[in-house]
């Protein structure tokens, strides 16, 4: 391995999993909402630096006890944010709270990691290599979107078939965006990648807020009017997300291009352009 290339990555690998038990300390000690958010994404960004490594250091059940991990802090996490939205806990939130604190160092998993990932010999092509892993997983997330929906009869499943669609885009985005930070990191990638990356995940994290809160709001035993009214405008805001997203889907596959083909994104201005008139004209006549 090339002196100068190994001594970077070895460097942010030390400093990715530092990171990651500095957060997992913080929310042991108190699972406050800044806690718990900073403990998913330190969590998120070292399963980007362990898919960087997979091909070389592959240490299947760390990967998964931080995805476990990760999951478990997910209903806590929505019920935060709900009750800073709406200034209450919802009304189903039970005992996460206690229960989400045990989240795991893994000092000794990730130390025998790091003493791996000491060893490797040449990890020259790491970078170039997750960076194709990276677009691949984003083109096949957006396909999914295109498959057709079985007929189930009413359109309220159908729609919520489409959302479900959209959410494991959003995750798929949400690790990505790690992902391309890594590179930068490492010097490799472009910035607006990030960007890119950065402004879908707020988007889709928004749509995703808007269906927990309408579901949340149902099972309130108050039923108010007021909750009414802010079902039925969570409801328009659902529904014309969905539109503009799909619209705008053109940015997906230029960034999926740019990072397959290492350009950055005005390179591929031209490409989106030509995507977007022919989405526009055949595929969704709506999006005017």
């Amino acid at each position: 391995m090339d002196a100068d290339k190994e001594g970077l990555l070895l460097t942010q690998a030390t400093s990715w999993v530092a990171r990651y038990q500095e957060a997992a300390r913080a929310v042991r000690e108190e699972a406050s909402e800044p806690a718990v958010h900073g403990y998913r994404i330190a969590a998120r960004r070292l399963l980007a630096l362990l898919a960087l490594w997979r091909p070389l250091a592959y240490h299947p059940e760390l990967e998964r006890r931080l995805l476990r991990s990760v999951g478990r802090l997910s209903a806590l996490r929505d019920a935060q944010v709900y009750a800073e939205r709406f200034g209450k806990p919802p009304a189903s939130t039970g005992n996460t709270h206690k229960s989400a604190c045990r989240v795991p160092l893994l000092s000794r998993r990730l130390a025998r990691w790091l003493a791996a990932v000491a060893q490797v010999p040449d990890a020259r092509a790491l970078a170039s290599l997750y960076q194709q892993h990276l677009a691949l997983r984003l083109d096949e997330a957006q396909g999914a979107l295109d498959e057709p929906i079985p007929c189930v009869g009413k359109s309220a499943s159908s729609r919520q078939q489409q959302l479900r669609r959209w959410h494991r885009l959003r995750l798929e985005i949400k690790q990505a965006r790690y992902g391309v930070e890594l590179l930068l990191d490492l010097g490799s990638g472009d910035p607006g990648w990030l960007s890119t990356l950065t402004h879908w995940q707020e988007r889709l994290g928004q749509l995703q807020d808007w269906r927990q809160w309408r579901r949340r709001l149902r099972a309130e035993q108050e039923n108010t009017r007021k909750q009414t009214k802010l079902r039925q405008q969570l409801k328009q805001k659902i529904t014309a997300r969905l539109r503009q997203l799909d619209c705008q889907q053109a940015e997906l596959v230029a960034l999926k291009l740019a990072m397959q083909a290492g350009h950055n994104m005005n390179d591929m201005a031209s490409r989106l352009v030509r995507y977007s008139e022919q989405n526009v004209s055949t595929a969704n006549p709506g999006c005017g």
